[in-house]
């Protein structure tokens, strides 16, 4: 899928372009896109600590622009977004070094003698989000094989439970040590080619 950065004036541009009904955006861009296409977008606008990554799929071309719908799957990314533009707060636990990439890639974690496949939802070269239904305690160790895109070998990173997640959609984030393990510096190669060719298949 093809990155494309979307950064509004104010944050009351951007409300102004978001639907919440339909969960669509318009987004003002040269860049153009069939009636169809997935992309990963990048929104940016004054006061938000960072650049989240969603997935949106193109429903319709505007005047300048495209009419994106979001992904349910980013449903928490995208009510951060809205509500930072509308009260100009944002959680300090969002205030992230690296950059999140939407994703489902299957990943095997062990934690003790356990082993259990599953996959992550997010990805950055410090630390995922993980689904899972029965999440571990916070502060314990995990190893994770994350498979690639591109099935290459996998990506065997160590980290440390960082914040659970209860409920429906339930899983833990992890923080990754071992920076420059082989698995960690693949990792990070990786997310570079992604921002820099603005194609992101994961």
């Amino acid at each position: 899928m093809r990155l494309v950065t979307l950064a509004y004036p104010a944050a009351s541009d951007f409300l102004s372009a978001y639907d919440e009904t339909s969960r669509t955006l318009v987004a003002h861009t040269k860049t153009e896109a069939e009636i169809g296409e997935n992309l990963i977008i990048e929104v940016s606008f004054p006061h938000l600590p960072n650049r989240p990554l969603l997935r949106a799929t193109c429903c319709g071309l505007v005047s300048g622009g495209l009419r994106l719908e979001l992904d349910d799957a980013d449903t928490a990314t995208r009510e951060f977004l809205v509500k930072v533009a509308r009260t100009g707060a944002a959680d300090k636990a969002i205030h992230r070094e690296h950059k999140r990439f939407p994703t489902t890639l299957p990943v095997e974690f062990q934690i003790g003698a356990i082993k259990t496949r599953s996959h992550v939802e997010d990805l950055s070269a410090g630390g995922c989000f993980v689904r899972a239904d029965r999440p571990p305690q916070v502060g314990q160790t995990v190893t994770l094989e994350i498979t690639p895109p591109d099935e290459t070998p996998t990506l065997k990173l160590t980290g440390l439970v960082a914040w659970v997640k209860d409920g429906k959609e339930s899983g833990f984030g992890v923080e990754f040590d071992a920076a420059e393990s082989e698995g960690a510096k693949r990792l990070r190669t990786m997310l570079r080619r992604a921002v820099g060719t603005g194609e992101v298949d994961l």
